[in-house]
C-alpha cells in the first residue's frame, strides 16, 4: 500500500474555516482522505507556531482522518493524528448521552478539537450546525447571544460547547436566561468554580463539565464520570491516590505526527496499547475522576511545591473575581514566585489572605494584576505566555 499523506488545509478566519472543517470531516468519514487542519493566525510567530507542527511531506500512520493541532497553551503545539474511526467513536460517545438529536451552535475555533467535534456531532446525526463567532473567528458574548437566540428559535433543541472563559464572559453580561434555553452546554478548556457551577445548575442551566483533550478527540469524562466504553486509571498513585491520568477510549488518537526523535520519544511515552498517558494529575475513586492539575502545573516557590490549579480555584471563589489565571515568574530572591492576573473587582490584600489561609504562605501570589479580560489563544484557552 502506498504511503498516505495529509492534504494541507489552511483555515482562514471566520465562517469559511468552519465550512472547510465540515468538508474535511465529511471527506475523512466517507473517503480515504487525511486532512491537516492548519489554524490561520495573525502574526508571524503564531503562524509559524502552528504551521511548523504539521509537515505534510511526512507520511501519516492513519489511512483516513484528521491532523489536528494541540493548542500550544503549555508549550509548542503538536499535530495529532486522529483516525476516522476515532472521530466517529467520539461523536457516538457524546450523542449517545442524549435521548434525542439536536442542532449545534459552534462557539470554538473549528481548527481545534473542541470546535471540530461540534461540527462532527451534527454531521454524523444529519443535524444542523451554525457558526457562532464573529467574522474574524473571535468569540463575542453579544454576537453569540444574538445568533443563539435566532438559531434556538428556528431549531428548538440546540446544544453548544464552550470553554470556561467564554462561559464566564456570558455570565458577566447577564446571559443566564439564554444559557437556560440550550438543551445542553458542554464546558471544557479549564475549570469553573464549584459555586458558579452550582448556581447555574440551580438556575436551570443544563451545564456539563467535560474533561478531555485533542489526544482523546475531545471530552470523554463528564462531571467526573467516564463515558461509556471509556476507562480511566491512575499511574503510580501517591500522595492520597494522586498520579498521572491515563485514558483508554475508542476515541483515542493514533499518535503525534512527525518523524523527529522528539516526536518518536513522545509517542512512546503517550500512546501505549490503546491507553493515552496524559500530562494531568488526578485521583480516581468511586468511579469519579478529580483532576488536580497538570504535571507541569507545579511552581516551586521558596523550595515548596505549589499547585497553580489550586490557587486559581481559590481565587475564582473570592467575591468580585470573575476569572483568574496564575503562573510562575522568575525572581532573584525566591527563584520563582507566583503571579496572578484577575478579571473583576476585588481587594488585592483580601485575595492574598484567602490564598495564604487556604493553601499556605508559599502559594500566596506575590504579584497580582487586574485586567478587563484575559487574552485568549485561537482555540479560546487563556494565552498565559503573553501575560508573563
Amino acid at each position: 500500500m502506498p504511503p498516505i499523506f495529509a492534504n494541507r488545509v489552511l483555515l482562514p478566519p471566520g465562517r469559511k474555516a468552519a465550512d472547510a472543517v465540515s468538508e474535511a470531516i465529511s471527506k475523512c468519514i466517507n473517503e480515504k482522505v487525511v486532512s491537516a487542519l492548519v489554524p490561520a493566525t495573525k502574526g508571524e510567530s503564531l503562524g509559524n507556531k502552528y504551521e511548523t507542527a504539521i509537515n505534510v511531506s511526512i507520511p501519516c500512520v492513519i489511512e483516513s482522518g484528521l491532523l489536528v493541532c494541540t493548542s500550544g497553551s503549555t508549550g509548542n503545539p503538536k499535530a495529532v493524528e486522529i483516525s476516522a474511526a476515532a472521530l466517529l467513536s467520539a461523536t457516538k460517545l457524546v450523542n449517545a448521552k442524549f435521548e434525542n438529536p439536536a442542532s449545534w451552535l459552534l462557539a470554538i475555533n473549528p481548527a481545534f478539537i473542541g470546535g471540530a467535534m461540534v461540527i462532527a456531532r451534527a454531521i454524523t446525526q444529519d443535524q444542523k450546525w451554525e457558526y457562532g463567532l464573529d467574522e474574524n473567528g473571535k468569540f463575542s458574548p453579544e454576537i453569540f447571544a444574538g445568533i443563539a437566540q435566532a438559531f434556538i428559535a428556528q431549531n428548538g433543541r440546540v446544544r453548544t460547547s464552550l470553554v470556561a472563559a467564554q462561559l464566564s464572559a456570558l455570565i458577566a453580561q447577564d446571559h443566564i436566561n439564554l444559557l437556560k434555553k440550550f438543551d445542553a452546554i458542554l464546558v471544557g478548556g479549564g475549570q469553573i468554580s464549584p459555586e458558579v457551577y452550582k448556581n447555574l445548575k440551580d438556575d436551570g442551566v443544563n451545564l456539563i463539565r467535560t474533561y478531555g483533550m485533542t489526544e482523546t478527540c475531545g471530552g470523554v469524562v463528564w462531571d467526573g464520570k467516564a463515558l461509556d466504553d471509556v476507562s480511566i486509571r491512575i499511574e503510580n498513585p501517591a500522595n492520597g491516590g494522586a498520579g498521572r491520568i491515563s485514558i483508554n477510549s475508542p476515541s483515542n488518537a493514533t499518535c503525534y505526527h512527525g518523524n523527529s526523535e522528539g516526536i518518536k520519544q513522545l509517542n512512546e511515552i503517550t500512546f501505549n496499547n490503546n491507553w493515552i498517558m496524559t500530562q494531568d494529575i488526578g485521583t480516581y475513586e468511586n468511579a469519579t475522576l478529580k483532576v488536580i492539575g497538570r504535571s507541569d502545573d507545579i511552581v516551586i516557590s521558596g523550595g515548596v511545591n505549589v499547585s497553580v490549579h489550586a490557587i486559581e480555584n481559590v481565587l475564582r471563589d473570592q467575591p468580585g473575581v470573575e476569572d483568574a489565571v496564575v503562573f510562575a515568574m522568575p525572581d532573584k530572591i525566591w527563584g520563582t514566585i507566583v503571579a496572578a492576573v484577575i478579571v473583576g473587582n476585588a481587594e488585592l490584600l483580601a485575595l492574598q489572605d484567602a490564598i495564604e489561609k487556604e493553601l499556605g504562605s508559599p502559594a500566596k501570589p506575590r504579584v497580582i494584576k487586574f485586567a478587563h479580560e484575559l487574552p485568549l489563544l485561537p482555540n479560546g484557552k487563556i494565552d498565559v505566555d503573553s501575560l508573563r
